[in-house]
């Protein structure tokens, strides 16, 4: 069958004008049941579809084509099963193909008209349905309903498919066909390893069942304290200690954790550069709509709106008589209360915007919407989820996940928090919630009405997060707008001292210092460009779909690759240059990046760093890059030459146009 797709495909190819009559036919004849079973109609319509991407045949008649092929043979098939309903059936050529017909009866008496719309996606179901549902009496008016609205959907999502794929093919060009293959190969390795995962996952299930009851029997035969302590862990019989050890001891990963980060923050080593660098990259992502949508989702973690969960959940907890939860609720709050600010003001990091509050709030670590948020919404989505069916509890540990998700993401985004602040406060919020959940996971779910509770809280959510939202909404707009954090400098202060100012190596999202650079350039980065172009130095080619796939191509070379995206302290290049070396083998590169600092015109200072790409080809079949750190610095109108001692080239070149 594949055989007949492909010379199908090249007939239409070396003859366009017959293809929206072939896609007609080949349409209908794959609806027609018995005679479907035999024509590649999918394959042979993705390829149409291909081609129609490489711009070789339009899109629209080849639609309309297919959709009226669909339609009228899935037709022909119902009209041969209504007309012999109680003999098609059973009749020569069904007869040799009792098994499908059965498959086909019963998929059509499971769904009924939907199996018209759902077997045109099923190969071998397909032209039998049809017929099955004339023949066990499917009403021609619902039948045609279902057939030409499946049809519209089923001609599109091939076509289309394949017109996606021959554009891609084709903006790919030469090295499309090993695209292809790497793309099979990496299909073939994935499909492989879910199969070995599944054989391993049914073979190693019954082995650590027999190990469990093994290790139980060797423990308990055993007279000490431990080995009685770890039958007990390891007994079938009483899961629940299991549970209790395993919270536990997450709670002990999850303060090690925090007491980790605490040091880590306090030595204002290397993970302080790395806040910075991951915030300021994050900066470069900020929008106006994602200001404003972060905006909203940072306010369902602010004061108010916790305030009234909290007072709501613990008044549910009261009125259904559940006082050591409503207490454990208080208790979890205010002791977050009392943490928060108390770690705050002994550690006083500042925040990436300093301005934003006042007293401990002013400090940054760690955040206290990222604490509360997890403590009570994960607290709350615990409570609810086990009262609920166990197909249903994932539901509100899922709402509850995603609440957290979005206010730490929040902080960060808006500049109100470091990523460590954030992530000290989920951790925090994360042991409350499992410590809450080890005190009362033997109490009653079902006391507190789950369903109710649930609906009261996403009520209670609604209307004053929404009032706080609707009241106080441009004012947290005002507070977290995006700040210029430029700081200027006189040019003569710059040429004398203060280029000392401006950091002298950079930093990766890692927070480890890199490279130096060896350039402060005081002007626009496309004068820089002008100045250099007459030595060579070129703009090398953006990155897209197709210029990545030039790494799939073992004879590109030094012009035509894309250049890696190197960031400093978060920020991706204003400008980058290459130039190929004299052998051909590689390029130099020069990255520029804002400093943060201009000169009291305005004009930005940028910091340059020269690199080497050396461009090689392995096993023959792709391309690739060993990037070099340290280059030549092109020659430039230099203000002056000075000594850069984190360079072990020791010279640093301040210029302008």
């Amino acid at each position: 069958m594949t055989d007949i797709a492909q010379a199908v495909i090249g007939f239409i190819g070396q003859h366009p004008h017959w293809a929206g009559l072939l896609i007609f036919l080949i349409a209908l004849t794959e609806s027609v049941a018995v005679i479907g079973l035999f024509i590649p109609g999918s394959p042979i319509l993705i390829g149409v579809g291909a081609v129609v991407g490489l711009g070789h045949l339009p899109l629209w008649p080849m639609l309309v084509w297919a959709t009226a092929g669909a339609i009228i043979g899935d037709g022909v098939s119902y009209e041969m099963g209504r007309r012999w309903r109680g003999t098609i059936l059973g009749a020569w050529p069904m007869s040799r193909y009792p098994a499908l017909v059965a498959r086909g009866e019963a998929f059509f008496r499971r769904h009924g008209g939907k199996s018209i719309a759902l077997g045109r996606f099923l190969p071998m179901l397909r032209p039998m349905i049809p017929m099955v549902a004339g023949a066990l009496g499917l009403r021609p008016g619902l039948f045609y309903t279902v057939n030409i609205a499946s049809a519209i959907v089923w001609a599109p999502a091939h076509i289309l498919g394949g017109a996606v794929l021959g554009a891609s093919l084709g903006a790919l060009g030469a090295v499309s066909g090993r695209l292809v293959a790497m793309l099979a190969v990496l299909a073939l390795t994935l499909w492989l390893l879910v199969v070995v995962t599944r054989w391993l996952w049914r073979r190693l299930l019954p082995l650590l069942g027999r190990a469990q009851h093994a290790v139980h029997r060797w423990a308990a035969a055993r007279g000490s304290h431990p080995a009685r302590l770890l039958a007990r862990l390891v007994d079938p019989e009483e899961p629940d200690l299991r549970v209790m050890a395993t919270l536990g001891a997450l709670v002990l990963l999850l303060v090690a954790g925090f007491v980790n980060l605490l040091s880590l923050v306090a030595a204002h080593g290397g993970l302080a550069r790395a806040d910075g660098a991951i915030s300021a990259f994050v900066q470069g992502l900020r929008t106006p709509w994602g200001d404003a949508a972060l905006t909203v989702v940072t306010m369902l973690g602010d004061g108010h709106t916790i305030t009234a969960l909290t007072v709501a959940s613990i008044g549910w907890l009261l009125m259904h008589r559940a006082w050591h939860r409503a207490g454990g609720v208080a208790i979890a709050i205010a002791v977050t209360a009392a943490f928060v600010p108390l770690v705050k003001g002994r550690l006083q990091i500042l925040r990436p915007t300093t301005d934003l509050y006042s007293g401990a709030d002013a400090f940054s670590f760690p955040s206290g919407h990222a604490a509360f948020s997890a403590v009570l919404y994960g607290i709350l989505g615990w409570l609810v989820a086990r009262g609920l069916p166990g197909r249903w509890q994932l539901v509100p540990l899922s709402v509850a996940a995603a609440l957290i998700g979005l206010v730490c993401a929040s902080r960060v985004y808006l500049a109100a928090h470091w990523p460590s602040d954030v992530a000290a406060g989920l951790i925090f919020g994360l042991g409350m919630t499992v410590a809450f959940a080890m005190a009362f996971r033997s109490a009653n779910p079902e006391r507190i009405a789950p369903r109710g509770f649930a609906a009261t809280l996403l009520l209670v959510l609604a209307v004053a997060g929404g009032a706080h939202v609707a009241t106080g909404f441009q004012a947290a707009s005002a507070m977290y707008v995006v700040r210029d954090r430029t700081v200027t400098i006189p040019a003569a202060e710059w040429r004398a001292e203060g280029w000392r100012r401006l950091p002298q190596q950079r930093i990766d999202l890692e927070g480890d210092a890199e490279q130096p650079f060896r350039l402060q350039w005081a002007g626009p980065p496309e004068a820089l460009a002008e100045a250099l172009a007459p030595s060579a130095w070129i703009a090398p080619p953006g990155w897209s779909v197709a210029t990545a796939a030039r790494y799939l191509d073992d004879t590109a070379d030094a012009r035509t690759l894309p250049v890696p995206p190197v960031l400093q302290d978060g920020r991706m290049p204003v400008l980058t240059l290459i130039r190929p070396t004299a052998d051909g083998t590689g390029r130099e590169v020069l990255r520029l990046w804002r400093s943060g600092f201009a000169l009291e015109n305005g004009v930005p200072i940028l910091l340059g760093a020269p690199g080497i790409e050396a461009i090689h080809h392995p096993l023959g079949l792709v391309s690739a890059i060993d990037a070099e750190d340290e280059g030549p610095l092109p020659e430039l109108p230099e203000l002056a030459r000075l000594p850069n001692a984190a360079s072990p080239v020791p010279s640093l070149v301040l210029a302008q146009p």
